[in-house]
This record gives structure tokens, C-alpha cells and sequence, in this order.
């Protein structure tokens, strides 16, 4: 009877043993893994308690004097059925399985549905370029990309000087044929254009040729910075040629008002589209259209200015075409007389549309260096990558902020470790996900704060400015 008395007792240990152990491995639900859950767990008390059982679990050990082979045996089960965390990309897989149902092909789908598919498969993509794993193969292809952009940036940079600088000695020749105030306001396009090129190309050799010591943070808010100077200028020359155009269009009404009695000594402008200047026109049109499609195929913020640039010099020198045969012809009496002030309407309608598209772009530029936040896709990418961290030390992800600093962003994160982690292995853990955070394209700048407890906002570790 005794023997039975002790099996069953060392049978009933051994269940406890076992109950005990089982918090060893976390079930998936228990650990942080979904946003999408709308009561995300909290990793911290799991920890506290599994300390507490480890503990209980060691003191029952003892107590019934359980081989140690044995304990070895089970410690060694658990750990090797435990995930493999430094290999877990957390919900990566479950946000993979929504692709299939993204159809942005599909003409069947409105128009509003089809672009919220490619909104998500964008958002997706993004996610699968940062979580999984990079070899060196494709950290390689990655550097030689980068090498071919700066170069291919390098090339344009130059090829747009070297064509404005001819086209504005075409454009001059034309000008002073044709006597068109359209072809002229394209003449201050080109020479700003080729003010535009001078201080790009200027800027680029600045930012390339940092100084450590005087700029430890690097000059590339150079580019915005010659991008709102630029937009003072090219308006500045815009608004006078508006004034030239309405002074020249007055005079024009003032023709045809008064030229059946006689009392108006004013003479309509001497406006001759010849063949030359119709020539210069047309190779204007066709060199800055190829320059639109070559710059706008660069995702860089240069060449984005450059394309837009391009864009508006095809529009406006195709209204300047126009308006200049338009009062030739007038002039000429192929066409009703008074049709020859569409030439000073035009050039007002050009300075205006330069005018208009240099503000937007000023304001854009300007927005980005006072500190803009970035826009919820590019935040959703940053929250992803810091989630996605370390879900086995990370307790909790406070906040997240990101800011345009210049071209590039300003990312600032908050996170929380456990209060007994020792300091060396606390900072191990944020340079980690800084660099992580700082290879994400886009980002000039992160910085990540620790802390172990959440009660305070993070806000109030600041002052107010």
C-alpha cells in the first residue's frame, strides 16, 4: 500500500512539474503579434508571472527531490519547442494572405475600389521590403541602384543645363523676329530655367561635399531651401511680364476703340511668326517634353522640380506657338483684326499658370522644412517595422512620430523594455532598431527612446514650443 501511496504522490508531482513548465512556451495569441486586434496583450504581465512560476516551479523541484536528468529532459522539451522569435515577422504572412483579394486591374470595380486595391497592395509591398529578411545579394543590387540614381541624376542635371543654355539662345533669336510678347514671356521661362539648372546643379555638389564639422547633420535641406528661391524668382519675372502684356493689350483696345475717328495715334504691334521662329518653338516643345519623361521617372525631389519644370515650360511654349500665329495672321489679315490680342493674352495666361505652379510649389517645399508630418501610409510603415521588433522584449510601443525634415523624415520613436534589463542590453536594443529604422528609405534621421513605464505621456519629456 505504500508503494501505491508513493507512486501516486510522485505521479501527482509530476503533474504539477508539468502544469508549472507549460508557461515556458507562450501560446501565439498571448503574445504581441496583431494590430488588428482591438485588445492587444500586454507582454509585461506575462513576463512578471513567468518569473513567479519559475520560481515556484524551482522550489517544488527541490521539495521532491526530482532527478535532475529529468529536470534537464523537460527544460530541454520546452526550449526546443519554443518559436524562434529572432525569425518571427509577426503578422506578415496574415497581411500577405489579403493580396490575392486585392483587384486593381479589375475594370468590373469602381473606380474609388480599384484605387483602394492598389493603395493596399502598395501599403503591403512597403511592409514586405522592410520585414523580411535582406540578403547580401540584395543589398548589393540595392547600393548599385542607388549608385545608377545618383548617376543617372548627375547626367540629367547636366544635360538640362547644357539644353536650356541652347534653347535660350534659339528662344532670343526667335523673340526678337517674331516681336511676340507670348515668345518673349518664353524667353524669361528659358532664362530663369537656366538660372533653375545653375542653382540645382550648385546644390547638389553642396550636399555631396559635406562638411563633419560644420554641418554634422548633412546640407540636404539645400534642396528645398534653392527650390522656394527659385519660386521667387521665376515669379518675380512672371509678374513683370504680366505687366508688359497689359500694357501691350490696352494699347490694343484703345486701337480698335478709337480707330474710326481718327484720335488714336496708337499702331498695332509688328508680330511675324516666320518659319525660323516657329522652328525654335517646336524643338522647344519636343527637347522639354523628353526632359519631362526622363526627370519624372527619378524618384528624387530634384528631378521632381526639374520635371515639373519641364512640364510647364511644354505647356507654356505650346500657348506661346499658338498666340504668336494667332496675331501673325491677324496682323496679316488672314484672320479678323482684333484677334492679334490674343498675342498679349497669351503671355498673360503663361506668367499666370508659371505663377500658379511655382507657388504650389514653393508652399510644398516650405511646408517640409517647418516640420510637416508625414502622411498615415508612410507612418503605418514606420509602426510596422517597430511592432514587428523584438516582440519577445519590446513590452510596448508608446509613440511614434515622423516629421519632413527637408526632403527626407525625422523619425522619433518611444519604447518600452523591462525594468530589470540591464543597461548594455537595453542599448543594444535601440541602436538595433534605430539603424533598422534609418535604412527605410525616406528616412534621414531616427532616434529611439526607452523606457519602463507608460503612465506619463510622452510629450511632457519635452518643454512646449
Amino acid at each position: 500500500m505504500r508503494g501505491v501511496s508513493s507512486s501516486k504522490a510522485i505521479t501527482e508531482i509530476n503533474i504539477r512539474i508539468k502544469e508549472l513548465e507549460e508557461p515556458h512556451i507562450l501560446p501565439n495569441t498571448s503574445r504581441k503579434r496583431s494590430s488588428f486586434s482591438s485588445n492587444p496583450p500586454n507582454p509585461a504581465r506575462p513576463l512578471r508571472v513567468l518569473a513567479a512560476r519559475r520560481e515556484a516551479l524551482s522550489k517544488n523541484r527541490n521539495n521532491a527531490s526530482i532527478p535532475e536528468a529529468d529536470v534537464d529532459q523537460g527544460t530541454t522539451t520546452a526550449a526546443a519547442e519554443a518559436p524562434d522569435v529572432s525569425s518571427d515577422y509577426g503578422y506578415l504572412k496574415h497581411i500577405q494572405s489579403f493580396k490575392p483579394l486585392c483587384h486593381p486591374d479589375d475594370k468590373s470595380l469602381p473606380k474609388k475600389v480599384r484605387d483602394f486595391y492598389e493603395d493596399q497592395l502598395e501599403l503591403i509591398t512597403s511592409i514586405e521590403d522592410i520585414l523580411l529578411p535582406k540578403t547580401d545579394e540584395s543589398n548589393d543590387h540595392q547600393t548599385d541602384a542607388q549608385r545608377r540614381q545618383n548617376r543617372n541624376i548627375k547626367i540629367l542635371t547636366r544635360v538640362t543645363l547644357v539644353v536650356n543654355i541652347i534653347l535660350l539662345i534659339i528662344k532670343i533669336i526667335a523673340a526678337v523676329i517674331s516681336r511676340s510678347l507670348s515668345v518673349i514671356s518664353s524667353v524669361v521661362d528659358s532664362t530663369v530655367d537656366l538660372l533653375t539648372s545653375v542653382i540645382l546643379l550648385w546644390t547638389s555638389r553642396k550636399i555631396k561635399n559635406r562638411d563633419a564639422y560644420k554641418y554634422p547633420g548633412g546640407r540636404t535641406r539645400l534642396e528645398p531651401i534653392s527650390i522656394v528661391i527659385l519660386s521667387v524668382i521665376m515669379c518675380s519675372a512672371s509678374v513683370q511680364v504680366i505687366f508688359e502684356s497689359g500694357e501691350t493689350l490696352e494699347q490694343d483696345i484703345e486701337y480698335f476703340t478709337n480707330k474710326h475717328n481718327g484720335s488714336s495715334t496708337k499702331t498695332l504691334p509688328d508680330i511675324d511668326m516666320s518659319i525660323l521662329p516657329i522652328v525654335s518653338m517646336v524643338i522647344t516643345i519636343v527637347s522639354k517634353a523628353i526632359l519631362f519623361v526622363l526627370c519624372y521617372r527619378i524618384n528624387n525631389p530634384t528631378m521632381y522640380a526639374l520635371a515639373e519644370d519641364n512640364r510647364n515650360d511644354v505647356v507654356s511654349n505650346i500657348v506661346a506657338l499658338a498666340c504668336g500665329l494667332i496675331a501673325t495672321h491677324a496682323r496679316r489679315g488672314d484672320l479678323k483684326q482684333e484677334a492679334i490680342v490674343v498675342d498679349p493674352v497669351g503671355g498673360i495666361v503663361i506668367s499666370i499658370y508659371i505663377i500658379i505652379a511655382w507657388i504650389l510649389q514653393a508652399n510644398r517645399q516650405v511646408r517640409h522644412l517647418t516640420g510637416l508630418s508625414a502622411e498615415p501610409p508612410f507612418l503605418q510603415r514606420i509602426t510596422h517595422v517597430v511592432y514587428n521588433y523584438r516582440p519577445d522584449i519590446v513590452t510596448k510601443v508608446d509613440s511614434i512620430q515622423a516629421v519632413h525634415l527637408g526632403t527626407n523624415f525625422f523619425v522619433e520613436v518611444d519604447i518600452g523594455l523591462p525594468g530589470a534589463m540591464p543597461l548594455s542590453e537595453a542599448h543594444d536594443i535601440g541602436a538595433e532598431l534605430q539603424t533598422q529604422l534609418e535604412e527605410i528609405d525616406d528616412v534621414e534621421r531616427a532616434f529611439v527612446h526607452l523606457d519602463f513605464e507608460f503612465t506619463h505621456m510622452p510629450a511632457s519629456e519635452h518643454k512646449k514650443v
